[in-house]
């Protein structure tokens, strides 16, 4: 038996023995119309194993191990949405994970409550502005980085991606004493500084990809036909490079308002911490169909990137889909 049909064969059985595990969990464990819903999901995962034997000897080049995980990437985050969601439009507290009786109010009241829409308005407004520091100061060094090699550069690249890997809550305690020295602590802004050491080894950590996947070549012809500096601009960067230097602002975008623990640990009063660090602490209260349906409206954004332009993102983040 060659290894690729063995591979084949135990990602099968795998598939096979998770999906019986959910069907006895689901009929033994679980009541109401959860049950068919987690009967629903180890159907697909035993049919996976199923099939997964009759094409595990046939020439294709395909990888059942990446199918099972496929599947269990989308349940465990299906679940969790559908959760959010039936906390979100439930009256009362939800008795299971499939919705009843759905109503809109929480979301509503999201939408009017002042604490909440200032707490958006302030982590857009210290996000946008922390990506566009960053961007500015990322960009001609990403393109240092790549296009002049010069000694020293790689230590220079990896201290950018150590300080992204940097946990931040050591940083928290530090940033916090520098700002009440400094008078500026519990203040909309005070978040921006401390923000720029998550946005800017980010920013240039995007940036470096952007840089190394595009086509130089392209840019090495138009010069040699004798293009002015806003033809260059016009025929090259703008379709070559623009579309991942925007997604790459996005995502530093993005990135900066969902920060939990800068906002946590920055912000004592309401009007200055931002809405991740509201909806963590307002998640002891009673009023946990707001707080759900708050963070379902701020994942909007999110999903919108990951289903407009998954490609693209994922180039970004170090991974294709080839």
């Amino acid at each position: 038996m060659i290894p690729t049909v063995r591979s084949r064969l135990v990602a099968a059985a795998a598939s096979f023995l998770l999906g019986f595990a959910v069907a006895n969990v689901a009929i033994l464990l679980v009541t109401g119309p959860d049950r068919w819903l987690l009967v629903g999901v180890a159907a697909v995962l035993m049919v996976t194993g199923a099939v997964g034997v009759l094409v595990a000897d046939t020439p294709r080049r395909l990888s059942l191990w990446a199918v099972l995980g496929l599947e269990v990437l989308a349940v465990f985050t299906a679940l969790p949405l559908l959760w959010t969601f039936t906390v979100a439009t439930s009256s009362q507290a939800p008795s299971g994970l499939w919705p009843e009786g759905i109503s809109w109010s929480a979301f509503d009241t999201v939408l009017s409550d002042a604490t909440y829409r200032r707490a958006t308005a302030t982590s857009v407004l210290v996000g946008v502005t922390a990506a566009v520091i960053a961007m500015l100061v990322a960009v001609p060094a990403g393109f240092v980085l790549v296009r002049r090699p010069f000694r020293g550069g790689r230590v220079v690249y990896g201290l950018v991606v150590a300080a992204l890997l940097a946990p931040l809550v050591a940083f928290a305690g530090p940033w916090a004493d520098q700002l009440l020295d400094l008078g500026w602590f519990d203040h909309r802004w005070s978040l921006l500084l401390p923000m720029l050491g998550v946005t800017v080894p980010l920013a240039t950590w995007f940036v470096v990809t952007v840089a190394r996947n595009a086509p130089w070549h392209l840019l090495d012809s138009v010069r040699a036909d004798g293009a002015t500096r806003g033809q260059q601009l016009r025929t090259f960067a703008v379709p070559a490079l623009g579309p991942g230097l925007l997604l790459s602002s996005v995502l530093v975008v993005v990135v900066a308002c969902h920060d939990v623990v800068l906002g946590a640990a920055l912000s004592a009063s309401e009007g200055a911490r931002p809405l991740p660090a509201t909806l963590l602490l307002a998640a002891d209260r009673d009023d946990h169909a707001v707080v759900a349906a708050a963070g379902l409206l701020w994942l909007l954004p999110v999903l919108v990137i990951a289903l407009v332009m998954p490609r693209r993102a994922l180039t970004l983040l170090g991974r294709t889909y080839r």
